[in-house]
């Protein structure tokens, strides 16, 4: 642990969050057209309670031998660190700005985290109902970002959160597809691949459906189809690969590319 009594910081290892996480701000603040000092300040309070999820999961986690009491003071501090951080940041926001509106969306952000760590104490957070709650909790950044970009929550806001989420959970459901179907080829296990690729199926068939129709509703403007169409070709190329070769580094990376592409899309949409 060095010299310190805290050791080195602990961080989250979930790479693609950060994607999910960054991405979501910028479609929030891009959307909004305008980056100031209050969204400066809700991104490194965001940024902050990311990085607490390392030492959170180390806490909660029940698999693995148990945390030595240094450990377990070790995470307990960087929590605390993280925490403060936070809310450094985000006090300006509400005794600066008088940004009362942002209550709601803690609210939300709040049960949503009480039910993360739940999955993540019943070692569930890998399971699909746990990321998809994950995702539901980082992309929540971008209507928050909006609010705090535009100072006021408007109607726009629920859209995007809907757009974000169903956005990335497409990318939860493909990339479990191509790690199942490789890991299910790899010991004979065929339905485990069939189930796989058949929730990737349903998911973005429901996809096709939707956009469609919340464009036709005229809850979204009908080029918001073009943001989505990278990530149903992606998935539509992924239903139809025979091999089960896996590059995780260059699949990381490529969602990354496509999420850079669906937020500049969206932003030029909405």
């Amino acid at each position: 642990m060095g010299d310190g009594t805290i050791g080195r910081p602990i961080v989250p290892k979930e790479h693609g969050a950060w994607a999910v996480l960054y991405g979501a701000f910028l479609a929030g603040v891009g959307v909004a057209g305008r980056l100031a000092v209050p969204a400066m300040l809700l991104l490194g309070a965001v940024t902050l309670l990311a990085f607490a999820n390392g030492p959170l999961a180390l806490l909660l986690r029940p698999a693995g031998p148990p945390l030595s009491s240094t450990e377990r003071r070790r995470a307990l501090m960087w929590l605390a660190i993280y925490a403060a951080g936070a809310a450094t940041c985000l006090a300006p926001l509400l005794a600066v700005y008088r940004m009362t509106f942002l209550f709601p969306f803690a609210m939300v952000a709040a049960c949503l985290f009480v039910l993360r760590g739940f999955f993540v104490r019943q070692g569930g957070d890998r399971s699909l109902p746990g990321e998809l709650v994950g995702m539901a909790a980082l992309t929540l950044v971008g209507p928050t970002a909006h609010a705090v970009a535009v100072n006021g929550a408007q109607p726009v806001a629920a859209v995007l959160w809907l757009l974000l989420g169903l956005f990335f959970a497409s990318g939860v459901f493909y990339v479990r597809m191509r790690i199942r179907v490789m890991l299910a080829q790899r010991r004979g296990i065929a339905t485990v691949s069939s189930r796989a690729r058949w929730s990737c199926l349903v998911f973005h068939a429901f996809l096709l459906l939707l956009i469609p129709g919340l464009a036709v509703g005229h809850l979204i403007p009908w080029a918001v189809l073009l943001a989505f169409a990278p990530a149903l070709w992606r998935a539509a190329a992924g239903l139809r690969r025979q091999d089960a070769t896996l590059n995780l580094k260059q699949l990381g990376w490529s969602e990354v590319g496509l999420t850079a592409v669906f937020v500049l899309l969206l932003i030029a949409s909405l």
